[in-house]
């Protein structure tokens, strides 16, 4: 493996100064966002931020994840009891009525976003400093807190920029583990699967990280310590999953380690070709079309009751594996494509009509919620925002694929730990199923991947470059009254 190091130049640069201070422009500027326009807060029809945050609230105020004292095994944890810390923290929710906690609750979550969002600027910043000069992962960490999508992201009540820094911790963790002496490793990779098992419990993507890890500790001839430091990764990630897994247990008698809902997400992707349009919750129509029966034998009711899936959510499960099984053996082309087709969508498309959607909501003008789902009559289109940041991610797009290719090509492993998580992150959607909401989880690979080309360019188009991409982003970002 060839050793690349820092360009020349930087090495004395003050990384920890410029972190704290990319932490405080990006969270500013977030912060701000709320003085000045409407977030979307709960926009999507499917009401799953609602949820979200009713599941927080109940944790806040029972201790349980559920409905009361009534506990569910739908949900993962980590972002139910992120929720549920914030509304203690802000507004007590066994303290005050829902009306408070309902309209206090969601400033109180955007405040924390907006905080996080400043917070993976500076893990991006501290990471890609320690290979690219300090001007090129300023600039990165920049443009992940400062374009539109992110700063309107922050606005909703959703796990992605809670996910973003997890994903930004691990990477940066994992940088310094592979990097550890063999004595002072097996710790580091130990703590490294606790918290691989942290971030599963908030988003269960990262469930298949280990698999996609094994070229890193072995591709080369593995050792002795090779081995060793896999297994307690393995080992740290299976100990801090354990206690849910076995709370499942306790409630379900069933092998459950993060939660109940796989093979609903599966069944659909083995129902029919899936349209993969960035722009649409696509699980409305696949779950008229297909769902519905099974919901309806299953539960005996005729139409969707949220609490009625939940309720059922077990047998809904078995019933919705044998249906998915049965496709598979029938009808095995339409889960391959559908498979092929998230994961080439994921990588390259993403969901700016959230941009135009953000807008509409600026402007006072009424309209029906319910674009986001296919099949709804006029749906809404795209407007010129989503047009430019659109342009914007083809752009980094294109700079990211060189970047791989770049590393590959130079032989460093810089960006291998994150390439690995990316592939995993990438496999889990395409093995079960990719919508609307899932989209964003590229942010910060794209950006990451995207600079360390930049940053290999010559100066003058590297300086052009980057100078141009952060005026087309700083630009849509301010006409759409995101930065003041």
């Amino acid at each position: 493996m060839t050793p690349i190091t820092r360009p020349p130049g930087t090495r004395g640069a003050p990384i920890g100064l410029l972190s704290v201070f990319v932490f405080t422009v990006v969270a500013s500027l977030s912060l701000s966002v709320g003085s000045r326009v409407v977030g979307l807060a709960f926009v999507d029809g499917t009401a799953d931020g609602i949820e979200w945050f009713d599941l927080g609230k109940n944790l806040a105020t029972f201790g349980v994840l559920g409905n009361g004292y009534e506990p569910v095994l739908h949900r993962p944890p980590g972002y139910p009891l992120w929720v549920a810390a914030v509304l203690k923290l802000a507004v007590n929710p066994g303290r005050h009525i829902d009306a408070a906690v309902n309209s206090r609750g969601p400033i109180a979550l955007r405040v924390a976003d907006s905080l996080l969002l400043g917070l993976c600027g500076a893990l991006l910043f501290l990471w890609l400093s320690r290979r690219l000069r300090a001007s090129s992962a300023f600039g990165a960490a920049v443009l992940l807190g400062t374009n539109a999508y992110s700063l309107v992201t922050a606005t909703m009540v959703h796990y992605d920029i809670l996910q973003w820094v997890l994903l930004l911790g691990l990477v940066l963790y994992f940088d310094t583990a592979f990097k550890a002496s063999d004595t002072g490793a097996l710790g580091l990779f130990f703590g490294g699967g606790l918290l691989l098992g942290i971030a599963t419990l908030i988003r269960p993507v990262t469930s298949l990280v280990p698999f996609f890890f094994l070229p890193l500790f072995f591709g080369r001839k593995p050792g002795r310590t090779d081995r060793l430091r896999y297994l307690v990764l393995v080992g740290g990630m299976t100990l801090a999953i354990a206690p849910w897994t076995a709370r499942n247990m306790a409630l379900s008698g069933r092998l459950i380690p993060i939660n109940a809902q796989g093979w609903n997400a599966l069944f659909a992707s083995t129902s029919e070709v899936a349209r993969h349009d960035p722009d649409r919750y696509e699980w409305a129509l696949l779950t008229l079309r297909h769902f519905m029966p099974i919901y309806r034998r299953v539960t005996g009711e005729a139409d969707y009751r949220p609490e009625t899936y939940v309720k059922n959510v077990l047998a809904l499960e078995d019933a919705t594996r044998t249906a998915g099984i049965q496709n598979i053996v029938s009808r095995p082309q339409v889960y391959l494509a559908n498979v092929s087709n998230a994961a080439i969508g994921l990588n390259q498309d993403i969901n700016a009509v959230i941009l135009t959607t953000f807008t509409r909501i600026q402007t006072g003008e009424p309209f029906d919620r319910r674009w986001i789902f296919l099949g709804v009559r006029k749906a809404m289109s795209r407007g010129v925002e989503a047009d430019v940041f659109q342009a914007l991610h083809d752009i980094l797009l294109c700079a990211a694929v060189g970047g791989i290719c770049l590393a590959a090509w130079r032989r460093d492993f810089f960006l291998a730990p994150a390439l690995a998580l990316w592939a995993a992150v990438v496999a889990v959607y395409a093995l079960s199923y990719l919508d609307f909401f899932y989209y964003s989880v590229k942010m910060p690979f794209l950006v990451a991947f995207a600079f360390y080309f930049l940053d290999a360019l010559p100066r003058a188009l590297r300086c052009g470059l980057v100078v141009g991409l952060s005026a087309l982003s700083l630009g849509l970002s301010w006409s759409m009254r995101l930065l003041g």
